[in-house]
Parts: C-alpha cells; structure tokens; sequence
C-alpha cells in the first residue's frame, strides 16, 4: 500500500488528475471512482476517503468546520418532519457502494464475488441506500457523466496506463489463478454504471430524477442545488439543498447561502427505536467558507463567464504548491493575499456552472447510459449539448476504451465487435469520418485509426441459431473463435458452452449450479469473458445509436438496414451476460489435480483424426451431460448446432494447415532437385 500510495502522489498536483468522472473512472481505472489519496487520520476530522483536490477539506476545515446535521428534524411549527433537498452526484455514488461492498468481502470471498458480480444484488443495495437517505431527504435529481471534456485527455491516458500497471502487476503476482489479494487492486465490474443506471430508471419515483448529463455530474450538482432554492423560501428561510458527492473540490464551485456539500463516506444511517430512522451527516458550507475567506455573495458569481471566488483561489494554490500563501491563509483564518491571485484558465472553466435548464436534450432520456453517451456527445450531431461546449478541433474523434479483465500477454479484448462499432460510428460520424480508437496494447496504450468504409456486414448480420439463442450474440462467439483459431489457439467445448450458458436461462436450474471458488477464475477464462463483453458492449452502442433521434439524417445506402430490425430484440446489457454461469462450467468440469505434464504434453498435439471429424453430429458423453444439466430442452439443440458450427470451422482449419505443409514439402524437394 505504501509503494502505491507513494506512486500516486507523485500525480497529486497535476489538477487535472481531479477529474471523478464515472465514464473515465468505470473505462480507465476501473478499481476507484477516480485516484485517492491516502492521508492518516490524524490529518483530518472528516472522511480520509475522499476525492478531488488534495488536502482541500483537510485545510478548508481549519478555517470553518463542517456541522454535524441529523435528518429529518421536526418543524418548530409542528407542520412535520423537514426534509431538505438531495442533489445526488450519481457517479460518485455507483462506486461509493461498489467500494463499501468490496471493503466488507473477506478475503475468500474477494475473487469470486467481485470477478463474478452479482448485479441484482448490487442494484437492491442501490435502492435500498436511496430509500435510507429519502428518511431525512427528499431527492431531487441524479445526474450521472455522459461526457469528459477534452483538457481532460492527458488524465485519461494516465488513467489506461494506470490501469495497465495495475494488471501486468496482477498477471506477473498470479500468472495462472487471478488472486486479487496479491495485487492490492479490485477492477469495477464493466457494466455497474449500467446496472445503476437500470435500476434507478425503473424506480417510480427516483426514475424521474434521473438524468445522463451531457458534461461531468458535479457541475449539474452545483448549479442544481445553488438555484433549486432561490424557489424554496418565501421571504424567511429557504429549504438547504444538500449535493452528496465522492469529490471534495463541490465545495469549489459557486454556490448559494442554502447549498450544502456531504461527502459519500460521512453518510451514516441510524435507527433508535424510540426516534426511528434518520440521516446523520456532516454538511460543508461553501457560502459560509467563501465569506470567512473575505469573499462576496457567492450568488454574484453564478453563470457569470470569469468566476473568481476565494475558495477557487485557495483551491489553486494548493494545485500549484503556493505553500506559503496556504499556510498564511489557513493561520490567519481569513483570506489575506487572495485577492492578487490569478486562476489558471482551464482550471477556472471547468468550475463554470451550466444552465440547469438545458441540462440535455430530452428525446435522449432512456436511451444513454454514461459509456455509450461519451461517444454519442462525441459526434457533431449532438457536441452542441455538452458542457463546458466543446471547442472545434478539426481532428479525428477519439473514443476512449475500457481496459477490462485483461491478459496483458494477449490482444486487446477490443479486436472484437470492431466491424460492429465502426458501424456505429458510420451512422453517428458519417461515412467521410476519420475515429481513433484508445485502448490497451500489450502494457501500452495504443491509437488504432478507423478509416468509415464500407465493410462487409455479413458477420455482423448474422442468422438463425435457433430456439433459445440470440443470432448477434452467437456472432460474437463464433468472431472469438475465429480468432483463436486464426492464432493457432485452441478453443475447448467447454469455453463454447460457457459463452452459451453466459448468454441463456435455465429457471430451476440455478439452484443446481456448484460454488464458484477463486481457484476456478484464470487468466484464459477472465479474458474469454472480457472478449465476449467487448462484443456485446459493440452490439449495445449500435443498439443505442440506431435509437437516437434521427433528425433527418439519412442512413447511408451502404448499411444493411435489416440490422435495425435485429437489435429491436436485442436484451440489454445486464440481461445478456450471466457471468455465474459461464464460470460455472469450469466449476463442474474442475479437476483438483489437474493435468499431468504427459497429459499436457499430449493435449497440445492434435491428432490426425478428431472427434469432430468422426462424427460431426456426436457429442462426447461429457459434453452431452454438461448441456443437458445447463440448458433447458428446447435450448439443446441450438447449442449443439453452434458446436457442430465450431467443428467444422476447426476442421478447415486443419485442412488448410495439412495444405500448406504439403506446399512446403513439395517446396523444399523442388529446390533440392533444381539446385
């Protein structure tokens, strides 16, 4: 921990590495909402947990400390219990559970429940901690990131390098069963935004304050909360608005004498039986620290182009190490030297405030969720929505990756769902369009540069497979398999019947599957997996892009338009992928001992006459036993004709190979004749 602790610091004062974005966090440094910074507890009266700027809260607090508040309180009048309003910053709050979740896993239970997540069950501790907080306030907006600004670049390429890091030291500490106590990191599952997201949208009440912002949540936070209560009060006392964040750099923002900031992890829940549930929390005021800084009314500097409020200032110094200023102005208490200071112009900008009441176009409600909405508001149909607006360039658009569970000794799970993606950059880009696509390269991050042309959709298309399974998601078994045998890899019936198992149900069955332990997650299966959600992560933006308002954009002639048609049916993300059974495959055909060096040494070498060649319709007693206990009836038939699919696909294979070798025999006798 202290190595790790000591290699973040040295980032520490870049600002922009303060960037809590979900979209940067969930796709480029999946194991934390965004960098933390680690400080004793003696440095702090507050949360150490917490995010942003460095040392902001730790300082601000010696100049006005936080007040302890206990929710609901019961009005003097007797009108009832009041309840202030609850700007939540929705990106904070996925990982914020997600971590607390992690943190009470042992050990044993590490591998297993976070490499096999259970997404119904996080999803109930979603909503179960909404409701807890709706005790002592009434939620007035979620806002979650749908776009990254683009000074932000530098901290995105750090972030995929982190990342990369972070799994080489993964493989090289447990180069055959992933073992996530040996690597003091913990990935987020790559579809829990989606999974929040879900969950919240089909809550009848806090469904309607939902929204995907078209910028970074906190911004929307800030101007949410500081003009939500100028209508709150009529002459007396308004309503405080309260935003709940991960980010200690909220309290930077402009705010009202009304708006307060909680930190995530200085939420606590309480119950008594004599008083019931409440809501005990620790609220910054911004407005009262602005003015014990020696500033003005804060409300002078909302949507004004240049803010610059004391509170800005003291942040930037401690970016750019102003030590003697900060210790001046902590000492003193008051905001002496302050005023001459001059806020960096990108530093300044990224505390603007939007206006709330365009907070994104409406028809695109239900359609995004933050990842696919990052390459949506990359496009020049809809980059007029973001905030802060997004400066003309000129230059290819960038779409940003997600490092997943990757073997970083393989390729880029991304090699997979390309053709489909470039299908969706066509509809959103145009064809004339040039897209980079940022992902990982062996332990480096790479630029891969897509030229729009037409391509041959027939493996995108795909068919019929029959009952039970769905024609785009086979595709994107049967591209992986493809691939594997292009390199000369293997790919068991066991992997097969994982990736169908992953993309079936089988009710009444579940309670039948064996328990998942770590030893049964290796570094193959882990990055099987990634490839195939790779895959279907393509088929879903498609899916998106084909359900954006069309506006009179004319789908060029060259698209198949039949591939609209499939995806109507297609499930949503959380609906396609179930990791317990793919991983349950392995846990059924598990041997404790495993192979003998002979039995490996044998398994490499394919014989001659294959099982697939005897019999292309027969299934080893094994296997048929594996999909009769895996897959209800009706469903049988279809995985045994994906397997016959793959057989012959390795059987040409192999005849290709027996050509080529005869080619060069014949080769090498000709040329020992001649010479």
């Amino acid at each position: 921990m202290h190595s790790r602790c000591c290699s973040l610091r040295k980032l520490d004062l870049q600002w922009f590495m303060r960037c809590r974005c979900c979209i940067c966090s969930l796709l480029f440094f999946p194991h934390s909402k965004t960098l933390k910074f680690f400080w004793s507890a003696s440095e702090t009266g507050h949360s150490t947990d917490v995010m942003g700027i460095p040392q902001l809260l730790q300082n601000l607090e010696r100049i006005e400390k936080p007040k302890s508040k206990v929710f609901p309180k019961t009005s003097s009048s007797g009108d009832g219990p009041s309840r202030p309003a609850a700007v939540i910053d929705g990106s904070a709050l996925v990982h914020h559970i997600f971590n607390r979740y992690v943190k009470s896993l042992s050990k044993e239970e590490r591998i297993p429940s976070v490499l096999g997540f259970d997404y119904t069950a996080y999803q109930k501790i979603v909503i179960n901690w909404l409701e807890k907080l709706e005790v002592g306030f009434e939620i007035t907006n979620i806002f979650i990131d749908g776009h990254l600004p683009s000074y932000k670049t530098t901290t995105r390429i750090s972030r995929i390098q982190t990342t990369i890091a972070c799994l080489s030291r993964l493989r090289t500490l447990s180069p055959s069963v992933i073992d996530l106590t040996k690597g003091g990191w913990n990935p987020s599952p790559p579809f829990i935004i989606a999974a929040f997201s879900t969950a919240i949208g089909r809550h009848e009440r806090f469904g309607r304050v939902l929204k995907t912002v078209a910028g970074e949540a906190d911004a929307f936070c800030a101007a949410a909360a500081a003009t939500a209560v100028a209508a709150a009060g009529t002459g007396g006392e308004g309503r405080i608005s309260v935003v709940f964040t991960g980010d200690s750099d909220l309290v930077v923002y402009p705010h009202s004498q009304y708006s307060r900031v909680a930190i995530l992890d200085d939420v606590h829940f309480e119950y008594t039986p004599n008083e019931g549930s409440k809501v005990k929390v620790l609220l910054w005021s911004p407005w009262d620290i602005e003015r014990k800084l020696g500033g003005g009314n804060s409300n002078e500097n909302i949507g004004v182009e240049e803010p610059a409020m004391r509170i800005m200032k003291f942040a930037w110094c401690l970016v750019i190490k102003d030590v003697s200023r900060i210790s001046k102005v902590v000492t003193s208490g008051k905001g002496d030297g302050l005023g001459s200071v001059k806020v960096g112009g990108e530093f300044r900008e990224q505390y603007l405030l939007p206006d709330v009441g365009k907070i994104g176009d409406e028809r695109l409600e239900g359609i995004l969720d933050s990842r696919a909405a990052e390459v949506v508001y990359a496009s020049p149909r809809f980059r007029g929505l973001c905030h802060p607006p997004v400066k003309e360039s000129g230059k290819e658009a960038e779409i940003y990756l997600p490092v997943l569970l990757e073997d970083v000794t393989k390729s880029s799970v991304w090699s997979i769902g390309r053709e489909t993606r470039k299908l969706a950059y066509q509809i959103l880009f145009g064809m004339n369009a040039l897209v980079v696509e940022v992902h990982r390269k062996g332990e480096a991050v790479n630029r891969s540069f897509l030229t729009l042309a037409k391509e041959d959709e027939g493996s995108i298309l795909g068919g019929e497979f029959g009952e039970g399974l769905n024609g785009l998601v086979v595709v994107v078994i049967l591209e992986i398999v493809r691939g594997y045998l292009e390199k000369n890899i293997d790919i068991t019936d066991n992997d097969l019947i994982a990736l169908l198992a992953a993309v079936t149900t089988s009710p009444g069955h579940e309670e039948l599957l064996p328990t998942v332990t770590a030893i049964h997650w290796t570094w193959p299966r882990a990055h099987l997996l990634s490839q195939f959600m790779a895959g279907v992560w393509s088929l879903y933006l498609l899916q998106t892009v084909t359900n954006l308002p069309n506006d009179g954009v004319e789908i060029p002639e060259t698209i198949d338009k039949s591939i609209f048609e499939k995806l109507k049916t297609f499930q949503s993300l959380l609906d396609i992928v179930d990791v317990n059974r793919f991983i349950a495959i392995y846990a059924i055909t598990h041997h404790p001992k495993g192979m003998s060096k002979s039995a490996k040494k044998r398994a490499k070498k394919r014989p001659k006459i294959l099982e697939w060649q005897q019999d292309i319709s027969g299934f080893s007693a094994g296997i048929q036993g594996l999909i009769n206990r895996m897959f209800e009836r009706e469903v049988r038939g279809s995985v045994e004709g994906v397997l016959n699919i793959v057989r012959e696909m390795r059987r040409r294979v192999d005849e290709d190979d027996e050509e080529d070798e005869g080619e060069e025999e014949v080769e090498s006798y000709m040329g020992m004749t001649v010479g």
